[in-house]
């Protein structure tokens, strides 16, 4: 996945989230970068949030179930359908 170093502003190919421990090193700057924890967080509540309610609503499934087929679903999704949309930030220590 392409994506644009936030430092140098060069096309990048990032890593994917399994990839790597905490960050990684652009190859151009060497600058330390990370996916954004936010953009994380937010793709993932939004995903689970409307698969449940959906599953709730139109399947009348269980809520636990619910939540977590939906929450197995993300796991799946996520390297196909929303790492390319995270976006890129600076890690500064």
């Amino acid at each position: 996945m392409t994506q644009r170093c936030p430092h140098c502003q060069i096309e990048i190919d990032a890593p994917k989230l399994n990839a790597y421990e905490d960050n990684f090193v652009c190859p151009h700057c060497a600058a330390t970068l990370s996916h954004s924890q936010i953009d994380i967080f937010f793709y993932a509540f939004c995903f689970i949030a409307l698969v449940s309610l959906l599953l709730i609503t139109i399947g009348h499934i269980n809520t636990f179930i619910a939540l977590v087929i939906a929450a197995v679903s993300y796991h799946f999704c996520r390297g196909k359908l929303f790492e390319s949309r995270f976006r890129l930030i600076r890690c500064t220590f």
